[in-house]
């Protein structure tokens, strides 16, 4: 058997949204392949496999690190015939096969190192049966990079400082070099520039200015394993040769202290993981906020999706030379993907290569393959590590937004409600999140229903301002309700809709919803439980609504509706100032 050139003429992944597209959670990807083969041959099956895999690559435990997005056979066997293979195919002709796949909402974005990664990709193979009964399979593919969408993660962080020491020389002549480097705080954005406090003591090589360098380096932990096998080494994504503003640099004498030192730029780059999963008891809060109720097949899968399986981690590294290493961990926020001031830029550190270990004594067909993954980044910022062309040097609280600017007010409203078939409605949550210019205002209310009828609401309002401060008050209260109330207006609208979406899916099975009709899907598990998923869009001006509803009818007979609204509004004004 020959190499795939002797019988592939022509093996693509065509993907509708572009050559180098991005994608984000509940997207439906749409796209062809397109094959043509040099002579006629018998095709067993064309495969195509859609996969979202986070990966440990030092973790033994292999079943924990792939999340499958979408594995299918597009052609296990040919129309009409009653076994796989016996299909001849005709050379130097074009087969276009489509094929489309929706991405599950709350996926993470792509992250790529060489210890860890979060990657989406499609693979597409051609199996073949030679003369021999030899099976050989020729693949393609094609990563892409998936970005969560975010209405924009801001962190402060404290001021931190480190310190190092070295000791020169040898014998008599020795001496002990000490540094110290600052920071005035440790939350940065991609395209802001991170400005230190260096101090170095007076025993120092004369040109030791001339030797400093800066670094941004990132590193993964595995989430819930042991510390010491958890933590993967550092990784350079930049370095930069820093410009000391002593007026001597080759010929400093005595102590040296260099204020508002220029370190870099955050390059792009994936966003630090939000949140402290480290804590067990954290864990399990954001594991079951409803208890056992939500334990359904489809939403264990939101479910497990809300704790990241990989911690991204940042930090900062000075060197002196190769004596002195001043390291200060940093946290990179998120930038905003629905404001049209912020771009895709590609990754520092270039192309990235998605070879897979289930792909050796496979045939890639025009590999190796690889990709270059991108991320929100300012337009107005320089990239790759640059300086901006224009910075802002200010360690104290933000400055206030240009009155020339519009004001931007931005309302995420997320409405959740349980229910069980009797109409008792055990658990409500409403999230508002108003974001404006100057602040962002988080209100939660919950309110839950016991069997005694005793309702317990709870109220927590937290504010953050402009520079960061953080104020939070709870208010709550209880009161006695009837035991058994009627089903929620709401419940019984959202029954009764999807049931229209089941009808009508039985009713006109054969035909494939658009991206944008409410979709439906119906799982059942070996305990005998049904669950009914549906999803819609509405989107009315500057206003969308996702809704999702979830409807469980569990082996015992009994019913739970879960029905979850998330609204996004956005309001823009623009003040003019009178001279």
């Amino acid at each position: 058997m020959g190499t795939e050139t002797d019988i592939v003429a022509r093996f693509d992944i065509h993907l509708d949204a572009g050559e180098e597209p991005v994608f984000k959670g509940g997207e439906l990807i749409t796209g062809k392949l397109l094959i043509e083969l040099r002579k006629p041959i018998i095709i067993n099956a064309v495969k195509l496999q859609m996969k979202g895999r986070a990966a440990w690559l030092n973790d033994p435990l292999k079943k924990d690190d792939i999340e499958k997005v979408s594995d299918f056979t597009l052609l296990e066997r040919p129309p009409g015939k009653p076994e796989p293979g016996h299909f001849q195919w005709i050379g130097d002709f074009t087969y276009s096969l489509p094929f489309e796949c929706p991405l599950p909402k709350g996926c993470p974005s792509t992250y790529e190192g060489p210890h860890a990664f979060i990657r989406y990709f499609i693979r597409a193979s051609l199996v073949q049966e030679d003369e021999f009964e030899k099976i050989h399979e020729y693949y393609v593919k094609k990563a892409f990079t998936l970005v969560s969408p975010s209405e924009g993660h801001i962190v402060s962080g404290e001021s931190a400082q480190t310190e190092d020491t070295a000791i020169l020389g040898k014998c008599c002549c020795k001496s002990k070099l000490a540094a110290e480097l600052s920071l005035p705080k440790t939350g940065y954005l991609p395209g802001e520039a991170i400005y230190g406090n260096l101090k170095i003591g007076s025993k120092h090589p004369k040109d030791i200015l001339n030797h400093m360098e800066a670094r941004l380096v990132d590193r993964v932990r595995r989430i819930g394993a042991p510390e010491i096998s958890a933590a993967s080494p550092w990784r350079t994504l930049f370095v930069r040769k820093l410009e000391s503003t002593h007026e001597s640099p080759n010929k400093a004498k005595g102590a040296i202290e260099q204020s508002g030192l220029f370190l870099l730029t955050v390059p792009p780059v994936c966003p630090s993981t939000k949140g402290d999963y480290e804590d067990p008891s954290k864990i399990e809060h954001i594991l079951s906020p409803y208890g056992k109720l939500l334990e359904s097949p489809s939403t264990a899968t939101l479910r497990f999706r809300k704790i990241p399986f990989l911690k991204i981690e940042y930090g900062i590294q000075v060197t002196l030379g190769t004596d002195i290493l001043l390291e200060i961990p940093i946290e990179i926020g998120e930038l905003s993907t629905r404001d049209k001031s912020n771009t895709l830029e590609s990754f520092v550190t270039g192309p990235q290569p998605v070879e897979e270990a289930d792909e050796k004594g496979k045939i890639a067909v025009n590999g190796p393959f690889v990709y270059t993954p991108v991320y929100p980044y300012p337009q107005s910022t320089g990239t790759n590590g640059k300086a901006a062309a224009v910075t802002i040097i200010n360690t104290g609280p933000a400055l206030p937004i240009s009155e020339y600017e519009p004001d931007r007010t931005i309302v995420t409203t997320t409405r959740t409600i349980v229910t069980h078939s009797d109409g008792h409605e055990s658990k409500t949550m409403e999230e508002t999140v108003v974001e404006t210019e100057g602040e962002v205002v988080r209100t939660v209310l919950e309110s839950t229903v016991n069997d005694d009828g005793i309702k317990s609401e709870r109220k927590e309002t937290t504010t953050i301002d402009a520079s960061g401060d953080e104020k939070t008050s709870v208010e709550t209260s209880n009161t006695r309700v009837a035991e058994s109330e009627e089903l929620p207006e709401v419940i019984k609208e959202a029954r009764e809709r999807i049931e229209e979406l089941v009808e009508h899916q039985t009713e006109h099975s054969p035909v494939k919803a658009s991206a944008a009709e409410p979709t439906v899907e119906t799982i059942q598990n070996e305990n005998g439980e049904e669950t009914i998923v549906s999803t819609e869009v509405i989107e009315d001006g500057d206003t969308k609504t996702v809704k999702t509803t979830t409807v469980t009818k569990h082996a015992d007979g009994s019913e739970s509706t879960l029905v979850q609204e998330n609204t996004t509004s956005e309001t823009v004004t623009t003040t003019v100032l009178e001279d």
